[in-house]
């Protein structure tokens, strides 16, 4: 009997696992690349540092950004070489060139 109670109860436990549930979007993340850029440039997005500017530079690295509006900036030191502001959608790979030697 207590054989069969303990099945009953492992079947009854067994039932109540939760779904498993996954969420997708159907268009890909926006990203940035940046070309031009001198190796000791850093990328600035909305404020924020995100590394040296030259790897992303879309071969194979890509910056991955929030759809919207962004401020980005390619600084080196404390001079900024490029700044602009760029509306990017979803799905959009905007590319940045730096122009360095044209300030």
């Amino acid at each position: 009997m207590k054989t069969y109670i303990s099945i009953a109860l492992a079947f009854m436990l067994s039932a109540c696992a939760l779904p498993e549930t996954a969420v997708k979007t159907g268009s890909p993340r926006p990203t940035l690349i940046v070309k031009g850029a001198p190796a000791d440039s850093i990328l600035v997005v909305d404020g924020l540092v995100m590394g040296q500017a030259a790897q992303f530079n879309g071969a194979p690295n890509e910056l991955i950004v929030e759809e919207g509006l962004h401020q980005v900036e390619i600084r080196q030191g404390n001079v900024t070489l490029h700044a602009e502001k760029a509306v990017i959608s979803n799905g959009e790979s905007r590319t940045i060139n730096v122009n360095a030697g044209a300030r």
